[in-house]
């Protein structure tokens, strides 16, 4: 402690409480009242704030959550993928067999031309698809797909006006 600390410490222990005059109430509940007007004015903004950031997050959340829901849709009904990920799991064993004779790279190129094949029955499978639905309309049956799979209608409307088709056909061909 400095002296200067000590001095003031012992003419408060020497100091007479009764005799001191009291504060003055108003001017303390002046300043009670601003400190609290002033805390609740910073934590209500604050506050206002952050909701405002959480509702900007969860908009783009939702955007991404339907994006994410019409690429799911859009990959599922590529029918193309599908086959493609089950014909690698049968040239596998080919290629171990290729492997063990010195004269299998001709088959190789063989083994390939059967996946060209399981893409060219794939429009004859579309024309079914194409009569089935009322007007023939091939440009829209992968968003009647999209229908099917479980991707929400609005959703899907909304993919087709931004590809510059006709949402009330859409509706025309799934029959609502």
């Amino acid at each position: 402690m400095t002296l200067q600390e000590t001095m003031i410490s012992q003419e408060l222990a020497n100091v007479d409480l009764s005799k001191v005059a009291a504060l003055q109430q108003k001017r303390t509940l002046a300043f009670v009242n601003h400190f609290v007007l002033t805390n609740v004015q910073f934590l209500n903004n604050f506050m206002k704030t952050c909701e405002q950031k959480l509702m900007d997050f969860e908009k783009k959340l939702e955007k991404v959550n339907a994006a994410m829901v019409l690429l799911e849709a859009r990959l599922s009904s590529i029918p193309e993928l599908n086959t493609e990920t089950q014909t690698p799991v049968q040239k596998a064993p080919e290629v171990t067999e290729t492997t063990s004779n010195e004269e299998a790279p001709a088959p190789q190129p063989q083994s390939t031309a059967p996946v060209p094949d399981t893409k060219e029955p794939e429009p004859p499978s579309d024309v079914p698809d194409t009569v089935e639905s009322k007007p023939s309309h091939p440009e829209y049956d992968r968003f009647v797909k999209m229908v099917q799979v479980g991707v929400p209608l609005q959703a899907v409307k909304l993919k087709l006006s931004l590809e510059g088709l006709d949402p009330n056909v859409l509706d025309a061909i799934l029959g609502k």
